[in-house]
């Protein structure tokens, strides 16, 4: 796939291709960063889990969409508590053969002692792509509240995404003059997504939720540990 994706890169270097395509990348890498509104604790809270967000393709993505109808991204996650209510985030993960990286803060407005109102937080997250065709940035902001029934714990999150792309010198190689040197990609775009976490072991979980993204349809599964 990497190769298909090389090749439908350099065929549609054009300005409308690259914002479809910075789109759906700032949700692939904002996207799977919540599970859960509850901020972990100081000293030892620790949330170590793998997430993977599954959306799918825009129409006018040329670029991905000559490769299949959906994209996904295998996250790797964790989150540390600090003084405050407050988390340290960082995240790991591969996309078309290139590495992501990313990091941020969680910060914890509301942590009831009753399963009946919500924690709610916010998130702020930066991520970046680097690939031998373009580099991309992503800017993501994060609202989650959720329920902490026993064994069940029910989300519901949104998030926005600021997101830029820039195409590198290797990928005008052996392309048309004609073609702008010059274009870049931009984007804006939000996610939405309801899901459900099931702890049957202690400090353990699984999770899985659905919604949209930029009015297409997005997935996310994950699990992981948190203490």
């Amino acid at each position: 796939m990497a190769d298909e994706f090389s090749n439908n890169f350099k065929m549609h270097l054009n300005e409308t291709a690259l914002d479809s395509l910075t789109q759906d990348l700032g949700a692939l890498m904002g996207g799977g960063s919540f599970h859960e509104g509850k901020a972990v604790g100081f000293p030892v809270g620790i949330d170590l889990g793998v997430h993977v967000p599954i959306l799918d393709v825009q129409t006018d993505n040329h670029i991905l969409k000559d490769d299949g109808s959906t994209s996904q991204v295998l996250w790797g996650q964790v989150e540390i508590g600090l003084p405050k209510k407050i988390n340290l985030v960082g995240r790991r993960g591969e996309l078309f053969e290139a590495d992501l990286l990313g990091g941020g803060l969680r910060f914890g407005f509301i942590e009831p002692t009753t399963s009946v109102i919500p924690s709610l937080s916010f998130m702020a997250l930066y991520s970046q792509l680097k690939h031998e065709f373009f580099e991309s940035e992503t800017l993501s902001f994060n609202v989650v509240a959720s329920f902490g029934f026993p064994f069940v714990h029910p989300y519901l999150g949104a998030g926005y995404d600021r997101a830029k792309l820039t195409p590198t010198a290797m990928a005008f190689q052996g392309v048309a003059p004609a073609v702008r040197r010059d274009v870049k990609g931009k984007s804006e775009g939000y996610r939405v997504e309801a899901g459900v976490n099931i702890s049957v072991f202690p400090f353990s979980y699984v999770n899985a939720a659905a919604g949209l993204a930029n009015e297409e349809k997005m997935l996310h599964f994950g699990l992981g540990i948190k203490i």
